[in-house]
């Protein structure tokens, strides 16, 4: 029987997500609310995430394996954008369920997928996500899904054997 991984890629605005079966991506999308508050925006994201689990589970019978967090130990733009995510994060976390969370390196998963350094800016890598699920998947995204599906692929293919995660166990 082949797992079942909800691959994360987690903000303050847009969460992408994706939905693995085994090897193959069963569904992903992006996540977002107008609210002006972070907290706010989180919480619609966490319930969102939970519906999409919830009606996964029901579809394949089983539980999910693992959930695959991307974990950018880079600062960000300041040190309370860092800690408004954290906390989004937590929160999205709390209302999820999966025997273990990973987390992954953002330049893991690049690595894996081969990304160019050449252009590091945020833009270029955003593209180059959108690109690689163009090729990869035959699938036209944004930037937080294709983030997302890239992501939980490395983590199906590669990852969860061979990666350089980091794991919690949650039951």
């Amino acid at each position: 029987m082949s797992s079942l991984t909800l691959a994360l890629d987690i903000s303050t605005t847009g969460t992408g997500w994706a939905v693995f079966n085994g090897p193959d991506l069963v569904q992903s999308g992006v996540l977002k609310h107008k609210s002006k508050s972070y907290f706010e925006r989180g919480r619609y994201m966490a319930s969102q995430l939970r519906a999409i689990q919830s009606r996964a589970l029901q579809k394949h019978d089983r539980p999910f394996d693992t959930i695959i967090v991307e974990k950018n130990n880079v600062m960000g733009p300041n040190q309370q954008s860092m800690m408004s995510i954290g906390i989004v994060t937590g929160i999205i976390l709390g209302r999820l369920v999966a025997d273990q969370v990973a987390f992954v390196n953002v330049s893991t998963w690049r690595k894996y997928w081969k990304f160019s350094y050449k252009d590091r800016s945020k833009k270029s890598m955003k593209a180059q996500s959108v690109n690689k699920v163009a090729e990869s998947y035959k699938k036209s995204v944004k930037d937080d899904e294709a983030d997302a599906i890239l992501i939980g692929a490395y983590f199906v293919n590669f990852g969860k054997e061979y990666g350089e995660l980091e794991y919690h166990q949650i039951s």
